[in-house]
């Protein structure tokens, strides 16, 4: 029911243009159907609407499960000049086809069923029109029209009607007929027809007559006249051709296909070719059939350059669902039309979330403004799109990729698509991020103990002659220790690259781990601030390297020395758990925050407690990590807030 009820701006842009079809489209109510106003339409539905007003080649549209009737000019004359237009407009199409309804829907639930196109040529479907019953040929196709949730939204129908074309057809197989009375007329009608013809002789199927184009198809020369068909062309053996003109022959029925298959010799090698094929008995009295007359059309050259571009089609779709990268599509004007599996999968996002420029939503809203910016600036000049920013992933985190598009153009020479890819770089980034972050801590960190470092030379330099000031050994001693820091921040940087290398050997022997732990621990308890004790199994040697283990227990208390200085005693606790030696540090300090602990052998990791930034650059557990693993052992953290902190390592014995 036409209204003058307008969808907004922004749809009616997917209904402009169309002629007739489409003012009937803009104007009429849709509301009071089952889709409801066009601002609620999906983008598949307002994408294939918009193809159909545009199109001039015959096309029509049933949508939803009420199967709504939509339909461009070009299909109009179809529905005759009285009865269905324009009252189809938006009608379920049960009510509009009764007459037809039995032959048509089957093939609309196949469609709909199983997503498989369907293909009908001359098909006879007979439609009241002009208010009488008329009997009407079609060429048409049935595909189906995903919609945003990936399952089926509608049946698109393109077709053209070929009642007079088969009409033809009809008067001319008829007038063959007729003219194959007169083996004359009919030798010189089949030698000039542009399409394959022949005669078949009795039901031994003897040619005794083949024009040039049926000759070439069959990559034969005259030489075959007179003889049969099965020993002109042995190929057909096993192939159904001689049963079906057996069948013709005894029936008296015509047999009619298209797009037939069928292998045949030509040049000594064997080729497949499409066909359409006609075998009408020729019958000089009623009941018995005296020839057969054969009308071949070789379609092999458009049935393989379609299979081309429908493999062409599978094969994107197939190699976009397969890389990594996440692939898009966009219209000319950058509204969003396609995204490979990799996206959805991505996003946890589906098609009705990224449709149109719901996309923009993805982005971090810190990037936003900036990647539109320069995405309106490619659309608007045709420039490639580059860009790095922030898309949320469906477990809510927020990963840097490198966007990029390009252009598509068509054969106008005007831009129609926009084909892009996102690649996640965030490991990239983090990376590049804790590089920059080392450089600045490892700048801090040598800049203090070298100055303190300089400072104490300067000192002793004016101090050289009165050696006996009762400064300098303390002088001496600040300056051992800051030479000390510096020592111990080049011997990770040392240890670090050892390990990027691979050169981190291990020179193994049997060692006493009580006996280890005293010697590397013994500068400490001289001190006499801290209280180390060792329990457990005093006994327990492993097969290692001792100054790597030295290294890595030494780590440990200083951490805990570091992290607990309040905690006056560390416990280090000997185990020996099945066929593996267990060392444990423990301190009784504030603790490490849990969202840590996963992030603690990781290289440049600073740990950060309660707003304190401490010494080092955050290699020291990485390293300790890296030996315990050269060692096939197991190195870790337990920690509980308030109550202190343990790292533990693991060795076979």
């Amino acid at each position: 029911m036409p209204t003058n009820i307008e969808p907004s701006s922004f749809y009616l842009k997917y209904l402009q243009d169309g002629g007739e079809m489409g003012k009937l489209t803009r104007a009429f109510d849709w509301s009071q159907t089952v889709l409801g106003p066009v601002d609620t339409w999906s983008q598949s539905l307002l994408t294939t609407v918009s193809i159909i007003l545009r199109s001039k080649f015959p096309m029509f549209l049933w949508w939803g499960t009420e199967l709504i009737q939509f339909y461009n000019d070009a299909y109009r004359p179809s529905m005759g000049k009285h009865g269905k237009h324009p009252k189809a407009l938006g009608q379920r199409g049960e009510d509009c086809w009764p007459e037809i309804w039995p032959i048509i829907k089957p093939l609309i639930d196949q469609v709909i069923s199983g997503g498989e196109a369907t293909w009908q040529e001359d098909a006879l479907i007979p439609i009241y029109r002009n208010d009488t019953l008329e009997d009407v040929y079609w060429t048409f196709s049935y595909s189906q029209v995903i919609d945003g949730h990936g399952g089926t939204g509608g049946v698109l129908v393109t077709c053209f009607e070929t009642t007079s074309k088969v009409n033809t057809q009809k008067n001319i197989i008829q007038t063959l007929s007729e003219l194959a009375e007169s083996e004359a007329r009919l030798s010189n009608l089949i030698t000039q027809a542009p399409v394959a013809i022949g005669l078949l002789k009795d039901r031994e199927l003897i040619i005794e007559t083949a024009n040039n184009k049926l000759l070439e198809i069959w990559g034969r020369t005259e030489e075959v006249i007179g003889k049969t068909l099965a020993a002109a062309l042995p190929e057909l053996e096993g192939q159904p051709f001689l049963q079906i003109l057996d069948d013709v022959y005894t029936t008296g029925k015509a047999y009619y296909n298209y797009e037939v298959s069928a292998m045949l010799e030509n040049d000594g090698v064997l080729k497949k070719y499409y066909l359409d094929l006609l075998y009408q008995p020729i019958q000089y009295e009623p009941g018995r059939t005296d020839s057969i007359l054969v009308v071949a059309t070789d379609l092999t050259k458009q049935v393989q350059a379609r299979h081309t571009i429908e493999e062409s089609a599978l094969q994107f779709q197939q190699l976009a669902d397969s890389i990594i990268q996440m692939v898009w599509v966009t219209d000319a004007k950058g509204m969003h039309e396609y995204s490979n599996k990799r996206w959805y999968d991505f996003t946890g996002s589906d098609f009705e979330t990224t449709k149109g420029e719901g996309w923009n939503q993805m982005f971090h809203p810190d990037d936003r403004a900036r990647a539109r910016e320069k995405w309106e600036h490619s659309l608007k000049t045709g420039e490639p799109y580059e860009i790095e920013y922030r898309l949320i992933n469906k477990n809510g985190d927020y990963v840097w990729v490198l966007g990029r598009a390009a252009p598509f153009y068509g054969a106008e020479g005007k831009i129609t698509k926009w084909f892009g890819t996102c690649t996640d770089i965030n490991d990239q980034k983090i990376l590049m991020q804790q590089k920059d972050d080392f450089i600045s801590i490892a700048s801090h960190e040598l800049k203090t103990p070298i100055t303190t470092l300089t400072a104490s030379i300067q000192i002793l330099n004016r101090m050289k002659d009165n050696p006996s000031a009762k400064i300098f050994p303390a002088v001496i001693e600040k300056a051992n220790k800051s030479l000390e820091k510096v020592n111990l921040l080049i011997k990770d940087l040392l240890n670090v690259t050892q390990l990027n290398n691979g050169q981190l050997h291990l020179n193994k022997s049997q060692v006493i781990l009580s006996e280890l732990i005293a010697e590397c621990c013994s500068n400490i308890r001289a001190e006499g601030i801290y209280t180390i004790r060792t329990d457990g199994d005093m006994g327990l040697s492993v097969y290692a390297d001792a100054l790597r283990i030295d290294q890595v227990i030494v780590n440990f208390v200083n951490n805990a020395i570091k992290y607990a200085p309040t905690s006056k005693e560390i416990l280090i606790t000997i185990e020996k758990i099945t066929d593996w030696a267990k060392v444990s540090v423990t301190d009784k300090g504030p603790g490490i925050p849990s969202h840590q602990i996963p992030h603690l052998f990781e290289r440049y990791f600073r740990v950060d407690s309660s707003g304190s930034q401490y010494s080092g650059l955050g290699l020291g557990l990485y390293i300790s990590g890296e030996i315990i693993r050269k060692h096939q052992g197991e190195i870790g953290a337990d920690s509980e807030i308030g109550k202190g902190s343990t790292f533990w390592f693991t060795l076979p014995i």
